[in-house]
């Protein structure tokens, strides 16, 4: 059955909601497993997610063809099915839905949803009705820092992991680099990378030459780039939101910046819609991409294919299914459907991506790291690490020579 919410909930259904909680149908071995969520289908978030409800059904179906999950305690695996709302991107949408999933819609247990600003106002949700949650891409550490028992989280990656292959792989490379200069998108998640990997340049004994600061509205680089090229940077680390950096990337190549690599933390083919062959030859982040090997990676690229929906351009879509492969797998160690017995399950405990372990600390923060790739002729390669790579890095980048 599908669910879909388009319009702020009727009053009678908020009476509803207000009544209080229903009786959890737990420790049924007849029943399938109900797993909650919201998407943004609709609203600003919507074209990070709008093909999501899709990915969601299909993840459940290729779960399904196996028999579902494993439960210990009934001898048998059990149909694993969604409840999935729009929760239109707007966070009191969001906090509505969710109270009506656990209070009419008598789901076992939440998943998602995505995004800080729904992050925030619904995890307190969970903790009031003691249903564990698997949010999704809430990646803002203060969610998690508030004493709630009931919340972990999947982002892909977190700002301490962020660019760690990357640094790691500038260490091995050679010509090896001397220097490298910062250009941040003044947003907080931009800041804090820039502000985590300055610290770790120098530690590695790079020359910090400059961190620039730019504006969303900055459209006019030119006095930013001045400086860029005046410092002579061997990398050009460029901490941004893909549609932000589009003029600066653009600017970049006509005024003939020259590097052994530029950098970005978020290398998407929106970033390559817009800027077109000027990405051509730079580094970037992925969570994981089709080719890498893992586990859950053939359930994880089936389910893709089958939703249409590429790494590339949807790049938040390994923390939302992630979040689902971490839910299935705490029932399964939990051996039973039991809120507490799950809860149990998921605190400190380590978990199968496809981009490898997924652990968390005691508040329920992961370790989740990302892949570096770089495009070549037009197209995403995994570069570092290089047991897992699906091309071999080309160092220096010669577009960054010429």
């Amino acid at each position: 059955m599908k669910y879909c919410v388009t319009r702020i909930l009727a009053t009678a259904g908020l009476a509803l909601l207000m009544s209080g909680p229903a009786l959890a149908k737990l420790n049924s071995c007849s029943d399938p497993i109900l797993l909650g969520t919201t998407i943004s289908e609709t609203g600003p978030f919507s074209t990070l997610a709008d093909r999501w409800r899709k990915l969601t059904e299909v993840f459940a179906e290729e779960v399904n063809k196996t028999g579902g999950v494993m439960v210990k305690s009934c001898g048998k695996k059990l149909p694993l099915k969604f409840v999935i709302y729009d929760d239109q991107s707007v966070p009191a949408t969001a906090l509505q839905l969710y109270e009506k999933m656990a209070t009419v819609d008598n789901v076992d247990f939440f998943v998602g949803p995505d995004w800080s600003s729904l992050g925030g106002p619904v995890p307190p949700i969970a903790d009031k009705h003691k249903i564990p949650m698997v949010m999704a891409n809430v990646a803002t550490p203060s969610v998690y820092e508030r004493g709630l028992k009931y919340i972990w989280g999947t982002p892909f990656p977190v700002v301490p992991n962020w660019s760690a292959r990357y640094f790691d792989m500038i260490t091995k490379v050679s010509p090896q680099p001397q220097s490298i200069y910062f250009i941040t998108h003044d947003n907080p998640v931009m800041k804090g990378i820039s502000a985590t990997w300055i610290k770790k340049a120098e530690a590695q004994g790079l020359k910090v030459l400059g961190n620039e600061t730019f504006s969303p509205e900055m459209k006019d680089f030119t006095a930013l780039i001045a400086k860029v090229r005046a410092a002579k940077a061997d990398i050009v680390y460029i901490a941004s939101y893909d549609n932000a950096s589009v003029p600066l990337v653009q600017q970049m190549r006509q005024l003939r910046v020259r590097a052994m690599d530029v950098h970005h933390t978020m290398l998407t083919g929106a970033l390559f819609r817009q800027v077109g062959k000027d990405i051509e030859g730079m580094t970037g982040e992925l969570s994981w991409y089709p080719g890498v090997k893992g586990d859950y990676s053939d359930l994880v690229e089936t389910v893709m294919k089958r939703s249409d929906v590429t790494m590339f351009d949807y790049i938040w879509t390994l923390g939302r299914l992630t979040s689902y492969l971490t839910m299935v797998q705490a029932i399964e160690k939990a051996g039973v459907v039991d809120r507490e017995r799950v809860k149990e399950a998921l605190f400190k405990g380590t978990f199968k991506s496809p981009a490898g372990d997924v652990t968390f600390d005691e508040k329920g923060f992961p370790n989740t790291g990302a892949f570096t790739v770089q495009m070549q002729n037009g197209k995403v390669n995994v570069v570092w690490p290089p047991e897992v790579a699906t091309g071999k890095l080309i160092w220096p980048s010669p577009t960054w020579q010429q």
